[in-house]
């Protein structure tokens, strides 16, 4: 293995929706998703240069300082030819401004490859499942680093893509999230297992899927999208089998958009113990896996990466919660307060994981509405909960240790409506001691009500990014129905 300190590397992904940066400065790895620093949701940077300034100011670096470069490009975008069949060598990319060499990476490799923090050793299956992609590859399957099986988005249709015309046509924005507001949706729909029987797809022919003329139309909207959702768990879980040959202790890593349906990895992972998806397994992870790949072909050492997912280049504040703040706080939350709780970097991913998070006692009957007027989204989604991760068994009926909320589990209390979903199941995080600060609040608040669990949904507001700067945390409490703001250690109150 080479000396760390030999490479700074940079990995880029620039030119569409969810741009992030990865930098390796010699020691440790740092990541900035760009709509944090723009505060535009999906933010895209308009050119394949604007992303300099950027690292010189969030990382203090030049592009004269960074040895290599790798990035993932979208061939339609930038009027590319399709990816070969092959993923190695990447291809050299001479058309960036830069005197730096750059190395075009495949789409779905950076996906696979971006699953790094999950692991010390590469899992034996590499499976990537996706919208759009690179617009040629819809899935594809690498088995010991190398190319097992690919499905194509001419022949064999998406499945992302499937999902968000669904959402078009009843009317939910199109936009890089429908898919998952789709998934709340169908909660509210009837599973008719005579429809579903006439479902003959695979993996191989999902084209027609989600084809609103198709027999199971016949249904109500929302009959049709719970039988056609209920249908494609069934589908995946014979794509892995076959893939894996059944063998149901392989390690397997899963990424791409697809891979954020909680209700399809939980149906998955109920049969694939040790299947790993990481948080960011959206686009907005690309950038690692293409720094990775530069890790790999210059064989270096295992990347550090402090603080896994709380890994965002935003504002943190200059202290934490102190216990005195934490008992607070969790006073506030037992008398029914609305908390929004800012401490330390911000999460890679989706979700809220606990350092930038709306919070509220799950025991309150309508806690669902009192949070919606607040973030302004739509009524039929539901929220998810942090447990203490020692308690999970007493109140979800699985045994699936979930700490970036991407799996579900049927909530086996009563008492608990607004973090439960109409289909009886809540995306839950199990909190360890890994975060100390967000471990000790919810502790602190199971002394106090004997219940080990917080409401916990993202610090924004419909349509806009994660919180990322303190002014911005601010300025959401000033002009909201927000009770409390803590920050670090310090609490605002109203």
């Amino acid at each position: 293995m080479t000396d760390q300190t030999s490479k700074k590397l940079l990995g880029l992904r620039v030119d569409e929706h969810d741009s992030n940066i990865s930098y390796f400065d010699g020691n440790k790895v740092y990541y900035l998703k760009s709509e944090r620093l723009y505060n535009i949701k999906y933010h895209a940077y308009d050119n394949l240069w604007e992303w300099k300034k950027d690292i010189k100011k969030i990382f203090g670096i030049d592009e004269k300082d960074i040895d290599e470069i790798a990035i993932v490009l979208d061939p339609w975008r930038n009027k590319l030819p399709m990816d070969n069949e092959e993923f190695y060598p990447a291809i050299e990319y001479e058309h960036i401004p830069t005197k730096n060499k750059v190395w075009r990476v495949n789409h779905h490799l950076a996906h696979a490859l971006s699953c790094w923090p999950l692991y010390k050793k590469r899992p034996e299956y590499e499976i990537v499942i996706d919208g759009f992609g690179d617009a040629n590859n819809a899935w594809t399957v690498i088995k010991k680093d190398k190319i097992f099986k690919r499905g194509y988005t001419h022949k064999n249709g998406s499945l992302g893509l499937s999902m968000n015309e669904t959402a078009e046509w009843l009317n939910i924005k199109n936009d890089y999230g429908s898919a998952g507001k789709l998934m709340g949706l169908q909660s509210y729909g009837r599973i008719i297992e005579k429809f579903k029987d006439t479902l003959n797809y695979n993996t191989y022919s999902i084209n027609k899927l989600f084809d609103r003329n198709n027999k199971v139309a016949k249904a109500s909207p929302l009959d049709w999208i719970r039988t056609v959702h209920d249908k494609v768990s069934d589908i995946l879980i014979n794509f892995f089998e076959e893939i894996t040959d059944k063998n149901y202790d392989a390690e397997i890593s899963y990424s791409g958009g697809v891979a954020q349906n909680v209700i399809w990895n939980t149906a998955i992972k109920n049969k694939f113990k040790n299947l790993i998806i990481p948080p960011h397994c959206n686009d907005e992870g690309l950038s690692l896996g293409a720094l990775e790949y530069l890790r790999i072909k210059n064989n270096l050492f295992n990347f550090k990466l402090d603080s896994f997912p709380y890994i965002q280049s935003d504002e943190k504040p200059k202290q934490i919660a102190s216990k005195e703040t934490i008992i607070e706080t969790a006073e506030h939350l037992k008398n029914k307060k609305i908390v929004a709780w800012y401490q330390n970097n911000g999460e890679i991913g989706p979700r809220a994981l606990g350092n930038r998070s709306l919070l509220l006692n799950p025991l309150i009957e309508d806690g669902k509405n009192v949070i919606n007027k607040i973030k302004k989204r739509e009524a039929y989604r539901p929220f998810g909960a942090s447990i203490l991760k020692e308690h999970v068994k007493e109140y979800f009926d699985t045994e699936i240790n979930n700490p970036y909320m991407l799996y579900v589990g049927k909530t086996t209390k009563n008492n608990l409506r607004c973090i439960t979903h109409v289909d009886g199941t809540c995306r839950f995080q199990s909190v360890d001691k890994d975060n100390q600060t967000y471990y000790s609040l919810i502790k602190q608040f199971y002394e106090r009500t004997k219940c080990p669990l917080l409401l916990n949904t993202s610090f924004n507001i419909n349509g806009k990014p994660i919180m990322s700067t303190i002014e911005e945390a601010k300025e959401f409490f000033n002009n909201s129905e927000i009770d409390v703001l803590v920050i670090g250690n310090k609490v605002y109150k109203k």
